[in-house]
């Protein structure tokens, strides 16, 4: 989130301004075919989700792994909330008008996606059949990839199975009906899976052994998915809009390793300097979110007010780069705020 929220317009506008090098803004973009650094951080957020569901979940089972009081209800109303927020960031919700909501678009529907499935799963008394039903996802998305249609932006299985779905449930002449590459619905097989990586690299954590021990499992677990996704790519095109295997696999793989070397680096090997502003927005991310999406052009306009006398003492460029970093400054202040009235 401090990357897409902070970082990354400070970087578009120091492009702006003096013109980073090509191949650095190469990795600050999501390009169809290849995998960017960009490309990193929704499957970030799907794999944080995923990691997080044992150690929520499980606590609101029984000792007998069944549901508890509320169990059901706390998938629904969870489920409900990140719907909703992502209608209002990207699916035009609040417009109210027909001709412009899309119902699933957005990464806080995948991440609830593949959290009620993965949730739900905490209730299946083995870790193969949760392993079982990962790899399930995996094996019938990658199949119907390979076997009806292309890797094409228009021709690929998941694109023909969206526009299909859109069509009848939306208004003939809907702007949601424009195709923009990124699928959501078949594609939620994936994200699914990826929730279960994320699920998976917490059973690691969870396991009855040393720490050293549990911080190589994990790296070994992360570097056979990233080879994984590598050995499929001369086959399998490296995708992120339609989150083929290869890319999905590299992704999980890249995250299971920084969790990997984050486990090595701070609780085993106690380094911790400088990891506030990092765990300040890992707490409250989803306010991050909420707040910089929907409310982007005022924090934006406010950020102008105060740097808009450098234009007169420096140049226009110098401005508009100090009004990018002061939009991230407000951003951090209310993430401060929330935090201590959070408690």
């Amino acid at each position: 989130m401090l990357i897409l929220v902070a970082i990354s317009p400070i970087v578009q506008a120091a492009n702006s301004a003096w013109g980073l090098p090509e191949g650095f803004m190469r990795q600050w973009a999501h390009a169809w075919g290849g995998f960017t650094f960009y490309d990193i951080i929704m499957p970030l957020f799907i794999f944080m989700c995923g990691a997080a569901v044992p150690l929520a979940m499980r606590r609101r089972l029984t000792p007998e792994g069944r549901p508890g009081k509320g169990f059901f209800r706390h998938i629904a109303v969870r489920l409900g909330m990140l719907w909703v927020f992502g209608m209002v960031v990207q699916g035009n919700l609040l417009t109210l008008d027909a001709m412009k909501i899309s119902p699933f678009n957005n990464t806080l529907q995948a991440i609830a996606v593949g959290y009620v499935f993965v949730a739900l799963a905490q209730l299946l008394p083995r870790l193969w059949h949760r392993v079982a039903a990962a790899v399930l996802c995996v094996v019938v998305y990658g199949v119907l990839m390979a076997a009806i249609g292309d890797y094409s932006k228009e021709g690929n299985v998941a694109q023909v199975v969206e526009q299909w779905i859109l069509r009848h449930i939306l208004p003939e002449g809907s702007s949601a009906l424009a195709t923009h590459g990124y699928t959501w619905f078949l594609t939620s097989l994936m994200f699914v899976a990826m929730t279960f990586a994320g699920s998976f690299a917490t059973e690691i954590l969870r396991l009855k052994e040393s720490g050293a021990k549990r911080a190589g499992l994990l790296a070994g677990y992360g570097a056979a998915m990233l080879a994984a996704g590598w050995a499929l790519s001369p086959w399998v095109p490296v995708i992120k809009h339609v989150y083929t295997v290869s890319f999905s696999l590299q992704a999980m793989g890249w995250c299971v390793l920084a969790l990997a070397a984050l486990y090595a680096l701070v609780d085993l090997a106690g380094f911790r300097r400088g990891m506030g502003v990092v765990e300040l927005w890992g707490r409250t991310a989803l306010t991050a979110y909420m707040v910089w999406h929907p409310f982007r052009p005022a924090i934006k306009a406010a950020a102008g007010v105060f740097t808009q006398g450098l234009a007169h003492l420096a140049d226009e460029k110098v401005a508009a780069f100090a009004s990018a970093v002061l939009a991230a400054v407000f951003v951090h202040f209310i993430l401060v705020v929330r935090n201590r009235l959070r408690g």
